[in-house]
């Protein structure tokens, strides 16, 4: 089962309706609003709440915290975590930004993990 602990919080303004997005990547868009991340993306930290256009958005920025998993992830514990083109969690892959370690193996993809997000730059 999902965990969080020990997490650092950044505050940012929500940048479009991210109620349905709780627990995916997000980064900072030219306006320095919490955006979904694209594909291989660099996102700043993982969505921990459900805001709307305008509203805070809470944003993970280290430490250990639920992140959505892509249905086509490959994910494992251990493993190192990407972003998908939908700002959900899937493997690091060469190229890509090596965005933490997963701390649980998801029993379908689409489910919910436990993540140490600590970004380590590109693969």
């Amino acid at each position: 089962m999902a965990f969080e602990q020990s997490k650092t919080i950044i505050t940012l303004e929500a940048a479009a309706d991210l109620s349905a997005k709780q627990y995916y990547f997000v980064s900072v868009d030219t306006d320095g609003k919490a955006a979904l991340t694209g594909d291989d993306g660099n996102p700043i930290g993982v969505l921990q709440n459900k805001p709307t256009a305008g509203q805070a958005a809470s944003i993970c920025v280290y430490g250990v915290t639920k992140l959505y998993i892509g249905t086509e992830s490959g994910l494992g514990a251990g493993y190192n975590v990407g972003c998908d083109a939908n700002s959900a969690g899937k493997v690091s892959d060469s190229g890509s930004y090596r965005l933490g370690v997963s701390l649980e193996d998801p029993t379908a993809n689409g489910d919910v993990v436990s993540i140490l997000f600590q970004k380590n730059g590109q693969q």
